[in-house]
């Protein structure tokens, strides 16, 4: 069970309106070859074509000297000193995708810039490249819903109220509160870390109450009784973004571990979904549209250390 703390100065209630947004969240993405030769531009080219076409991200325009940099992380993803002062220059980038063929392999390392982090790095044969892009995508798409939920703007249309969510709480104090729903909808509650590394957290639906349809002038106690969901030690700002939807979000795959509480929200790449190359530009333009075009509201509340 995974533990989470809160921390802010004040409860509030956030108000954005989504259409200020102006596009689906995305990220803004460079795509560079380590090197220069025929085959990693070929892959370079082909991954840029792919996350262009599908709308699956911003790519930014080629960087200036990039086989002339650094870019060295250990096992644990951290950067060396060299690469950190590669990182620190480029501007205007979320993401930094590094494409290789090494010794008959190709290779994909994807780096969180700002965090200055590698996220994702894999490699198959030069010969099961196409299958080595999928996989990644299909990581693209995760990192997208993550960024949906978590920055999806929020309305004063929303048909949801949440009820006994305190001021504060104290580290280790179990985090309970109540949602009403105004009118007949789905309801998708989820939890944003404030560590970006981190991934939000589906609160509700879960494997204890998987039926999320709530009715008008009903009110739910999220997270379940049976569940238990506590303060961690280490202060951090986090969120609770409820969704009300009229549809169910059918677009997504809901997947858990027997020993987890709460469900993930996955793309349908993710759990082994099979789609033809033509079906996956249809649905991954539309897969965080769902999100997106659903009224949200959100709070935010503090967490003190004992």
């Amino acid at each position: 069970m995974r533990q989470f703390l809160i921390l802010f100065s004040v409860i509030s209630l956030s108000l954005f309106s989504s259409d200020k947004l102006g596009k689906l969240p995305v990220y803004k993405i460079a795509v560079e070859a380590i090197s220069q030769t025929e085959d990693n531009i070929a892959l370079r080219d082909f991954i840029k074509e792919q996350i262009h076409s599908t709308s699956r991200g911003m790519v930014s325009l080629p960087l200036k000297g990039t086989d002339t940099k650094v870019w060295e992380f250990d096992k644990e993803g951290n950067p060396s000193p060299k690469t950190i002062e590669s990182l620190q220059n480029l501007a205007g980038t979320d993401k930094l995708i590094l494409v290789s063929t090494e010794d008959g392999q190709a290779v994909i390392s994807f780096v969180d810039v700002l965090h200055q982090k590698l996220e994702y790095r894999n490699s198959l044969p030069e010969s099961l490249s196409k299958t080595l892009v999928s996989d990644f995508l299909g990581f693209l798409d995760k990192k997208n819903i993550y960024l949906a939920l978590s920055e999806t703007g929020t309305g004063s249309n929303s048909q949801l109220k949440i009820n006994s969510l305190k001021p504060t709480y104290v580290a280790g104090e179990p985090i309970r509160f109540e949602i009403e729903s105004t009118e007949d909808n789905y309801v998708y509650v989820v939890l944003v870390p404030e560590n970006q590394k981190g991934e939000p957290v589906l609160l509700f639906p879960n494997q204890i109450q998987n039926d999320n349809f709530v009715r008008k002038g009903d009110k739910v106690t999220i997270p379940d009784k049976r569940i238990s969901f506590k303060a961690a030690s280490s202060p951090s700002k986090d969120r609770i973004r409820a969704f009300a939807s009229r549809e169910e979000w059918k677009e997504f795959q809901l997947r858990g571990k027997k020993e987890d509480s709460f469900y993930r929200l996955l793309p349908p790449a993710v759990t082994g979904t099979k789609t033809t190359a033509r079906s996956m530009v249809m649905v991954t333009n539309s897969l965080t549209a769902p999100i997106e075009q659903t009224p949200v509201m959100e709070w935010e509340y503090q967490i003190l250390s004992r």
